[in-house]
């Protein structure tokens, strides 16, 4: 979890401004429900096969991500091996994915707000994608410099543990460390943040 919530911070820091804030409660609802969407069909469905992420992140996928300025993908990645994505939908803030061969992958939105975030990361796992593939376990929350921090435990079950251990070559039911992070508006480039990963073992 330190390891995440380092990334955490410094990629909040290293992403290139946003256009504009807002206080419009829809807009944050929106993109929080886009940036949890995009977690859970791109990063957790293919969690594992960093080539099934980029091919569910590409330009003719279900999103119609399109790829970051190399130099701004550079600025985010510092010197680690991955690829940067970025989604714009009209109406809503844009939506940036991160995801290296270190295998943490990382959704950033321009706009979010922290009960919207968990309400739609509830509703993943309880009607949406991972139903009945998995439940989330809260851990800890903490504010930061003014930044709410979440810790969570994904715990993987049924079909979705047995789609990871295909890919893992185990049980599937190792738990995947997942942690939010919201600043109040204009306190950051990218309001919102979700990082998962699966730990590796001792």
């Amino acid at each position: 979890m330190r390891i995440l919530f380092a990334c955490v911070l410094f990629l909040a820091a290293t992403l290139p401004a946003a256009a504009q804030t807002s206080g419009d409660y829809r807009l944050r609802d929106e993109t929080s429900r886009l940036a949890v969407a995009v977690l859970g069909k791109v990063c957790l469905m293919n969690l594992g096969d960093i080539n099934a992420v980029i091919t569910a992140a590409s330009p003719t996928g279900e999103f119609g991500f399109v790829e970051a300025p190399e130099d701004v993908a550079k600025g985010i990645l510092q010197g680690r091996t991955g690829y940067v994505r970025v989604l714009r939908r009209p109406g809503l803030g844009a939506v940036t994915l991160i995801v290296s061969h270190d295998g943490i992958c990382s959704v950033w939105s321009e706009f979010a707000d922290i009960t919207a975030m968990q309400r739609h990361l509830m509703a993943m796992v309880e009607k949406g994608g991972l139903k009945g593939g998995a439940q989330l376990l809260a851990l800890d929350a903490r504010d930061t410099d003014g930044v709410r921090v979440n810790d969570y435990y994904l715990m993987p079950s049924g079909w979705y543990a047995a789609q990871l251990g295909k890919r893992y070559n185990d049980d599937g039911s190792q738990p995947l460390a997942l942690v939010t992070s919201i600043s109040p508006p204009g306190r950051r480039p990218m309001e919102g943040a979700l990082v998962v990963s699966r730990p590796l073992k001792q």
